[in-house]
């Protein structure tokens, strides 16, 4: 039988360990899936992922449950990468300030290189293939240069298939203001995507419930 989580975290308070690793196992290769869709970082993801369940253990005498804790988890891992996406974009502004740069010529304008590691070689690679990699990381830099909120209502939404409650809940605003970042979010994704010429079907990537 499943113990649910809080009951977990009641064992936790107790001193039991075993506990605490279980949680860990149960949510840590979500947590470094949802913060690598965010910041496009996988490495850094999973350092922030181990933070998250630090930070989990650091309130553990002081966690009593007032919802489901999983969307405590995820509202511990959604600050973490607010704060990572700000302190990036801090250290741009600073260096491009100190280059002489208007804000116009700084990367943050351009897609990011993050997802530009595509296998090396296509020649080896069935064609259909190749160009479902290709879509999928055109997808991918859009949702990367959507805006904070609208990027963590997508991601939370299709990705990793919350209720819109419960991303108001994470993000911190009402269940009709999650809908319309969404919705502008899809909105700003349909634009971009017949731009640059990605086919209908591959919407399907993006759809939301």
């Amino acid at each position: 039988m499943l113990v649910a989580d809080e009951e977990l975290m009641a064992q936790c308070r107790r001193g039991d360990m075993g506990a605490f690793e279980l949680i860990v196992r149960r949510y840590q290769n979500r947590m470094v899936n949802y913060i690598t869709r965010v910041i496009n970082d996988h490495h850094r993801a999973e350092d922030l992922a181990q933070e998250a369940f630090l930070r989990v253990l650091g309130s553990v005498q002081h966690y009593r449950p007032k919802g489901q804790f999983k969307n405590w988890l995820y509202l511990i891992a959604t600050n973490l990468c607010r704060n990572e996406l700000r302190n990036r974009n801090r250290q741009s502004t600073d260096l491009f300030s100190q280059l002489g740069l208007e804000s116009s010529d700084s990367p943050g304008d351009q897609q990011s290189p993050v997802f530009e590691d595509l296998l090396s070689d296509s020649r080896y690679l069935p064609d259909r293939l190749y160009e479902q990699k290709e879509r999928e990381q055109m997808i991918r830099q859009q949702v990367d240069l959507l805006p904070e909120n609208q990027r963590l209502s997508l991601v939370l939404v299709t990705y990793q298939e919350l209720s819109y409650q419960e991303v108001s809940q994470i993000i911190g605003c009402s269940v009709s203001a999650v809908k319309s970042l969404i919705h502008r979010a899809r909105q700003k994704l349909k634009q971009k995507l017949i731009e640059i010429g990605i086919e209908e079907s591959s919407n399907a990537k993006i759809r939301v419930r």
